[in-house]
């Protein structure tokens, strides 16, 4: 699997692409982690999995921080496009090094839906999901088809 980390400067992409290639490493998956430098959008296509590190909010009183986070919004800004415009699918990372790294092994091994019991007779059961934000099509599509197997089970009886 290749994995490259790309975002702003100074935004924690280094500690991210070490973490997650520690974390992959002692699971035992065989992973290559890159940081990826500008320009790199063309590069981005063939890797399995991209993932961009998000800014966090920066409170400070001097000006020249102020030009700095300004800097940082505006390559933030400017890698967002690249990679949309090159049609490179993202996911970002925000948070401390090791929320990013939850996030970033979420990402490269998602949650699964769970089946839950049958509540009811003859019923395929409810499904239970591991996560309150999945939007995984194929469970959105077998969630829909098992509510409307359902609907059209209670009218034929």
């Amino acid at each position: 699997m290749k994995i490259a980390i790309a975002g702003a400067p100074s935004s924690g992409k280094s500690p991210l692409a070490a973490a997650l290639g520690h974390a992959l490493q002692a699971s035992g998956r065989q992973a290559v982690v890159t940081v990826a430098i500008p320009p790199f959008a063309a590069d981005l296509a063939g890797h399995d999995l991209v993932l961009l590190t998000g800014l966090e909010p920066a409170l400070h009183a001097h000006n020249t921080a102020a030009a700095m986070d300004a800097s940082r919004e505006a390559a933030d800004q400017a890698i967002r496009t690249a990679l949309a415009s090159a049609g490179v699918a993202y996911r970002v990372m925000y948070g401390t090094t090791d929320q990013r790294l939850a996030q970033a092994l979420d990402a490269v091994n998602p949650p699964q839906p769970q089946r839950a019991t049958a509540t009811r007779r003859g019923s395929k059961g409810a499904w239970t999901w591991v996560c309150d934000k999945c939007s995984d099509p194929t469970c959105e599509h077998r969630l829909l088809s098992d509510l409307l197997a359902q609907r059209a089970n209670s009218f034929s009886t």
